[in-house]
């Protein structure tokens, strides 16, 4: 029988939602990779995880919020 995931993303801005899709994006790329090189799956999906990956860790500054900053003012709206 196959495995289903079911995630659920809390956030209360788009900012936090989107964080965290791409926290879960990372963990389960790197988890299905680790899957495929024990399998002996390489070629285009390897190459593909890798360079999202790396991407991923690139940008991490722009999409995670720091650990201990402050929350936004109550109604603040990015770019308003």
């Amino acid at each position: 029988m196959p495995r289903y995931y079911d995630i659920n993303i809390r956030g209360s801005t788009l900012e936090e939602i989107t964080e965290e899709a791409l926290h879960y994006a990372y963990a389960c790329l790197v988890r299905s990779l680790r899957q495929h090189r024990l399998e002996g799956k390489n070629g285009e999906y390897e190459a593909f995880a890798v360079g999202l990956l790396a991407l991923l860790q690139k940008y991490r500054h722009l999409y995670t919020t720091p650990t201990g900053a402050p929350s936004p003012p109550p109604g603040y709206e990015p770019g308003a």
